[in-house]
């Protein structure tokens, strides 16, 4: 059973300018006056009283009665007596605040040196220590908050802390319970295993980043591979090979035999041959460098491919997600209509009323006519409050069911969205792949020796040399022709050599491209499995969304709350947000936002097991309340010069005053 904290009366003395005010309190108390009247400071000395605080949570206010210039009068004791009914046993709280003057030694007058409070119960003077002790056995000063004032959630509660008591009132909801309500989250229990959804998430991500890092990187590794690669004919270079080693060994046998040669003319040759073996070098490094467009072009071709398969992989994702939004829009759209036959159904049912069975058990005799009736309005009342009450929970339901399909069809318009974004940048990465396919196919390289100085230099002098080597000399042509032949085969040789050097080199080459191909394929299998794993994520954490919402919003009958805001990309950000009819609290009016904090402290209070007074600020806002088992006390701007008190008892007696007179003058 909830516990009842009823306030009987309070008593004020000198307080925040009401000089002696005695309030006796009812279930339903008015207070009526003009602004700055004294109506919120029966809501401070209340509040004093038990907290040490005004209705606004301040400590620090001003308690003393001040004169027409604003100035503290001095001397007087400041002091609210409350009487209390806890579960129907009464206690008193009394607390005086009053100056203290010293007189020093020497000194003619005293002086005021501070301020001490005087702390009672039930009469008997007791200690600051004692006293909290007992205001906390009867309420927490923070669940008091919560349950006296209509606005203190919604408006003066961070939403965090609105958040966590809310959360508080439904329990936790578990995994279990989630994997339960859609059959597509099952595979999370084994992924889950001690971990909470959030961290399995985070690890989930987090692999998923380092495998498309890695994934990344694979192709430019083959193309490097590949751009390594010599294609050579072994076979042909190895027969080759014997040919010009035979040569150089028979040339060798002939130039044993021949008379040395004019030393002048070998130098001559040297040279040549040096500067030949320089320009070969200028040659060799200029047909790389031709070629090297080319190759920037083939490897722009690459990455571009790579972004055109990976957004080939995010629009299938896009698709799987698609179809999980149409298959939840279905399933909402069945629950929906359910709802609405089922208000139907309900709403076609009439009262129907047997006279039969007005007959008295005993004489067996029919009532009176007039009993009947009255009996028949009875039942029929009743009937017709139930089917009400029957219809609203249905239209609730229904409203909630449409709230979650309006949810999924944004997301699906969303998804559409971005599959035809997608689709659109697909096909221009296509065109651009073309493009590129197309200029290498008509890549023409430019020659960059035609201008280089240098080499056309080196050139001339190579000419000079051999034009003048080919003069008639005395030198021995034949010698000299023989050792030309030979250091031609051996230049021969060493390319040969250069060239069967690549056969070891391209199977090293090509082993490590296949390595990397097959490590491209498992880190696809692994990415696409992640990618599985994170939207069963998703999908859990927009289930226990749903049902959060859901659960926290049916212990509510006027205000609901959203509890998430979803973002562009489709993430969740926590939140904890009231709405009155689908309205923020904040931007509700006036009696709406009372009714709605009224409807607030009856979960609270049924939650928490307590009741206590509430204070209803600007009560003349507000036509009609909601029902409470509250007590409460209505602050109400009027014309009153005075504060006027009226409690439900004394508007009991008028009422009846009123009735006798009329009846009399009847």
């Amino acid at each position: 059973m909830a516990k009842q904290i009823i306030l009987n009366s309070l008593k004020l003395k000198n307080f925040k300018g009401i000089k002696d005010l005695t309030i006796d309190f009812s279930n339903i108390t008015n207070i009526f006056g003009e602004n700055a009247t004294g109506k919120t400071t029966i809501n401070d000395a209340f509040t004093w009283l038990l907290f040490d605080k005004d209705s606004k949570d301040r400590t620090s206010f001003e308690i003393k009665t001040l004169d027409s210039n604003n100035n503290v009068i001095h001397g007087l004791e400041h002091e609210v007596i409350g009487v209390l009914n806890v579960d129907g046993k009464s206690i008193t709280l009394s607390k005086i605040y009053k100056e203290k003057w010293t007189k020093r030694r020497g000194e003619a007058e005293k002086q005021l040196t501070g301020h001490e409070t005087i702390y009672s119960i039930d009469e008997v003077p007791v200690k600051k220590k004692e006293y909290q002790e007992t205001i906390n056995s009867i309420i927490d000063e923070n669940l008091f908050k919560l349950i006296t004032n209509p606005l203190y959630f919604s408006i003066n509660m961070k939403w965090q802390d609105r958040r966590t008591v809310l959360l508080d009132i439904i329990g936790d909801i578990t995994t279990e319970k989630i994997v339960n309500y859609k059959d597509d989250l099952k595979p999370l229990l084994e992924l889950l295993g001690d971990k909470d959804i959030d961290t399995l998430k985070k690890s989930v991500q987090a692999r998923k980043r380092k495998l498309n890092e890695e994934i990344k990187s694979i192709p430019y590794r083959v193309d490097e591979c590949n751009n390594s690669i010599k294609e050579v004919d072994l076979e042909a270079l190895e027969f080759r090979k014997r040919g010009i080693v035979s040569g150089i060994k028979s040339l060798e046998e002939q130039l044993l035999d021949s008379s040395k040669v004019n030393e002048e003319v070998l130098k001559e040759k040297d040279k040549l041959y040096s500067l030949k073996s320089k320009l070969r070098d200028m040659e060799y490094k200029a047909t790389d460098e031709k070629d090297k467009p080319k190759k920037e072009l083939q490897n722009k071709l690459n990455s571009l491919k790579l972004d055109v398969d990976r957004l080939q992989s995010t629009i299938n994702n896009l698709k799987i997600n698609k179809q999980y939004s149409e298959n939840d829009i279905e399933h909402y759209k069945k629950l929906c209509d359910e709802e609405r036959n089922n208000w139907f159904s309900q709403n076609k049912k009439i009262f129907e009323f047997d006279e039969s069975n007005c007959i008295c058990p005993t004489c067996k005799r029919a009532f009176e006519a007039e009993d009947i009736e009255n009996k028949k309005q009875e039942l029929e009342q009743n009937f017709n409050s139930n089917k009400a009450k029957i219809l609203k929970d249905i239209q609730n339901k229904g409203k909630s069911y449409k709230e979650l399909l309006d949810k999924h069809e944004e997301k699906l318009n969303i998804i559409n969205s971005d599959i035809d974004s997608k689709n659109k940048e697909l096909r221009k990465l296509k065109v651009a792949e073309q493009e590129l396919k197309e200029k290498i196919d008509n890549f023409i390289a430019k020659d960059p020796l035609i201008d280089d100085g240098e080499y056309q230099e080196l050139s001339i002098i190579v000419r000079e040399l051999e034009n003048k080597l080919q003069q008639p000399t005395t030198v021995n042509n034949q010698l000299q022709e023989l050792k030309e032949r030979k250091s031609k085969l051996e230049f021969e040789l060493e390319e040969a050599n250069k060239d069967l050097a690549y056969k070891e080199q391209n199977e090293k080459l090509k082993n490590r491209i296949q390595e990397l191909q097959e490590k491209e394929k498992k880190l696809a299998q692994q990415i696409a499995a992640l990618e599985g794993q994170e939207y069963l994520c998703e999908e859990f954490i927009k289930t226990k969304v749903e049902l959060l919402e859901f659960s926290i919003n049916s212990k509510f009958k006027y205000v609901s709350f959203k509890l998430f805001d979803t973002q562009v990309n489709g993430g969740l950000n926590e939140t904890c947000e009231a709405l009155i009819n689908g309205v923020p609290f904040s931007n509700a009016n006036t009696a709406s936002q009372i009714n709605a904090g009224l409807d607030i402290i009856n979960a609270l209070s049924e939650h928490y097991s307590v009741q206590a007074p509430i204070f209803i600020d600007n009560r003349e806002s507000v036509n009609n309340l909601i029902e409470t088992n509250s007590q409460i006390i209505n602050l109400i701007v009027s014309e009153d010069k005075d504060l006027r008190i009226e409690n439900q008892i004394d508007i009991l007696e008028e009422a009846k005053k009123i009735a006798e007179q009329l009846e009399k003058n009847k």
